[in-house]
């Protein structure tokens, strides 16, 4: 059964269909030489489980490190799902492909359901047994520190750049409480500076065909695959996109980006009618709700795992434009440019290509 959302307080309509919108693009057109990119990598559990698909996974960070001059890359994000199952052959083979970035890129993980034990029966993980800060010194310069010491599933981040200070958090699948409470005190130290958070689960896409709107609404516990479907929620203690966004998000406008994966992409078996189904391709939906204050929240699901070959080596460009207040979004495959060519591989649709608007600045309060 599908579910209305109700619309929150904070959101007026007319200010979040002018927060985002498509942009007029030339066949030719790519991120200005004049602007600055965080890239974003969605789950990669399909290219790890399989040893054939792999590849697709290293060749996309490569074309990170190659093009990261060309398009300024400063800053990768991955939404979680790193690996299918939590095995060792598959960490392995994620290191492989994430270590590429090591000296070149800083990057922030999230962790998903999958990178849990048995599909997050439990909160076990190997992510700590492979990935360290101390890997890659660009991550040791902005790192800031973690709700456990030594364990990255919840950690959070400095980083500066065009203008704009921004504390990055990584919070785990369906964060517990005490987590959400560590993470809002930090907020809190932090009243100066601009927030991205990067979390496995918090909008979905399969929403986006029954709102009033055609956009994506924050998860439920009855959504379906939200964290309340799995075993950590056995005694409660999780939040789901809606109750994060009670929780931590919407007390805190210096909130500029969310970005997440995990959701399936869906369509209508009938245009007039009830039932979907979940079909082959990219996961992408979006929405943008606006604070008491004026300022703007973007949040943003993309998840490339069910397009062919684990997820035939999708990323998404942030492109923040030298006016300071425009966020280009574009979605790019090096695999798909380089097997159908340059054009095919920058696709030009409004879900795949569109801006946004950032809102001022923070400034420096008086204490």
């Amino acid at each position: 059964m599908i579910h209305r959302f109700p619309t929150t307080r904070l959101v007026s309509l007319l200010l979040l269909a002018a927060a985002t919108s498509g942009f007029a693009q030339s066949p030719n057109e790519r991120p200005s030489k004049d602007s600055w990119t965080i890239a974003v990598i969605p789950d990669t559990q399909y290219y790890v489980n399989n040893e054939d698909h792999a590849p697709y996974f290293t060749e996309m960070t490569r074309w990170l490190v190659k093009q990261r001059k060309k398009y300024h890359i400063q800053l990768v994000l991955h939404v979680g799902d790193i690996v299918d199952g939590n095995r060792p052959e598959q960490w392995e083979r994620a290191k492989e492909s994430l270590e590429v970035l090591d000296g070149k890129l800083p990057y922030v993980l999230a962790v998903g359901n999958h990178d849990l034990g048995h599909n997050s029966s439990d909160r076990s993980t190997m992510l700590n047994d492979y990935f360290k800060i101390s890997d890659n010194r660009l991550n040791e310069q902005i790192f800031g520190g973690a709700f456990e010491e030594g364990r990255l599933e919840n950690a959070w981040y400095h980083f500066e750049h065009g203008g704009r200070k921004y504390v990055i958090f990584s919070l785990e699948f369906g964060p517990r409480r005490e987590v959400v409470q560590w993470a809002g005190k930090v907020a809190d130290r932090h009243p100066d500076e601009s927030y991205i958070l990067v979390t496995h689960e918090f909008i979905d896409q399969e929403s986006t065909l029954f709102s009033d709107d055609g956009l994506a609404r924050r998860t439920t516990r009855q959504t379906k695959n939200s964290p309340y479907s799995y075993g950590i929620s056995k005694d409660g203690n999780v939040h789901c996109g809606s109750e994060l966004w009670d929780a931590f998000v919407s007390k805190h406008s210096n909130f500029e980006l969310v970005v997440n994966g995990h959701y399936k992409p869906y369509e209508r078996v009938s245009p007039d009618g009830n039932e979907v189904k979940a079909i082959r391709g990219l996961a992408v939906s979006r929405r943008n709700d606006v604070y008491d204050d004026h300022r703007s929240v973007h949040q943003m699901l993309f998840n490339g795992q069910w397009a062919p070959h684990g997820g035939d080596g999708w990323l998404r460009l942030l492109e923040f434009l030298p006016d300071g207040e425009t966020v280009r979004v574009w979605t790019v495959s090096p695999h798909i440019i380089w097997e159908k060519g340059d054009e095919a591989g920058w696709p030009t649709s409004p879900e795949m290509n569109y801006t946004y608007k950032l809102p001022p600045a923070r400034k420096a309060t008086t204490r």
